[in-house]
């Protein structure tokens, strides 16, 4: 008896099914690094934020203590913008009474120059003569 001879490989089937299987990893592998790439993004310009934040609470600080002169008229801004990190950030700083005498509330928010959307939000409490 004799059998056909059958020639070896994969058929169209299977490859299809192989290419289609490889899609579905290599799409999910993709998106993966996308939202990596988001995320360090989006905690870097926190981060970088955050600290023209601390920058600008730090600054009244030095004044409130008496570290910086009088004649220093940095103290009077409430708004102002700041080049860091090769970015152009933008804050604003309200200061508010607190509970206690002599005690206030500095809140700076900062936000990327080109938006509106507050990326940090620091406070700190002093104590003014």
């Amino acid at each position: 008896m004799k059998y056909a001879s059958r020639k070896s490989g994969f058929t169209l089937i299977e490859v299809v099914v192989a290419l289609g299987i490889l899609g579905l990893v290599l799409g999910g592998a993709i998106s993966t690094v996308h939202q990596y790439a988001d995320q360090r993004n989006h905690l870097s310009n926190k981060l970088f934020s955050s600290q023209v934040a601390w920058n600008v609470l730090i600054e009244q600080y030095r004044y409130s203590e008496g570290w910086v002169s009088s004649a220093d008229n940095s103290r009077q801004a409430k708004k102002g913008e700041e080049s860091q990190y090769g970015r152009d950030w933008k804050w604003k700083l309200g200061v508010k009474p607190a509970v206690g005498k002599d005690l206030y509330r500095y809140e700076a928010r900062v936000s990327a120059f080109d938006s509106d959307r507050i990326t940090s939000s620091l406070s700190l409490y002093i104590i003014e003569d």
